[in-house]
């Protein structure tokens, strides 16, 4: 059987700083899983010039230039962090969060990545259900996609240079959707995310981080 207790090392080399040490990490690397949320789409916010009234982003039908973002379908990097962009179709690109269910393949997970916009700054419970039925509240915020602030400390991942009205395009006018990210401190395997009930945020698209020790554990007989 293996141990996952910790075991004394001494340290290699001299230390950076007072206090700390560096060692080499011993753990597997972790990996990305990118969720697709094609069969969750609920809401345009996305617009080419040709339908401009199709957006809603928010109340007065804003939406996204579809030109200044990826093409549907495709895998986009954002900070080092891969996504599956959405394949948008005539009622979505994106989910207006209403407390949907994401199914995820099994697994320990430390992150959960999201690219998102909201229609205001937006703080809400998203929660994360477990194989032993255990089920965490993890707080998710969102800032203003038009207000270009990040409230949350989040990072920009598209800022566009122009945005969409229904009935025309206003240049000079820049939006900006977000990379945000929520940790998972259980240890245990996970099975589904509920999104937040809150139509204010928007996702776009969501990758999970394995825990950096999940193939040790999945592979401990005890």
């Amino acid at each position: 059987m293996t141990s996952h207790l910790a075991t004394a090392t001494a340290p290699a080399g001299p230390a950076p700083g007072p206090r700390v040490h560096v060692l080499p990490a011993t753990a597997p690397a972790p990996e990305f899983r990118l969720i697709g949320i094609d069969d969750l789409l609920n809401n345009r916010a996305v617009t080419g010039t040709h339908d401009l009234d199709s957006g809603r982003l928010n109340a007065w039908g804003n939406s996204f230039p579809a030109g200044e973002l990826p093409a549907p379908g495709t895998v986009t990097e954002v900070a080092g962090v891969p996504f599956l962009w959405p394949r948008a179709h005539a009622d979505g690109d994106n989910v207006r969060c209403e407390g949907q269910v994401v199914d995820v393949p099994p697994g320990r997970y430390d992150w959960i990545h999201l690219l998102a916009a909201s229609e205001r700054r937006s703080e809400d419970t998203l929660w994360a259900h477990y194989d032993d039925g255990h089920a965490d509240p993890l707080r998710v915020g969102i800032s203003d996609f038009l207000d270009g602030t990040p409230a949350f400390g989040e990072l920009p991942a598209f800022r566009t240079a122009r945005m969409h009205y229904p009935h025309h395009v206003q240049e000079r006018l820049p939006t900006t959707m977000w990379l945000t990210r929520v940790g998972l401190p259980r240890r245990g395997t996970l099975r589904s995310l509920r999104l937040p009930r809150s139509v204010a945020m928007h996702v776009f698209a969501l990758t999970l981080l394995t825990a950096t020790d999940v193939r040790r554990a999945e592979e401990d007989p005890a």
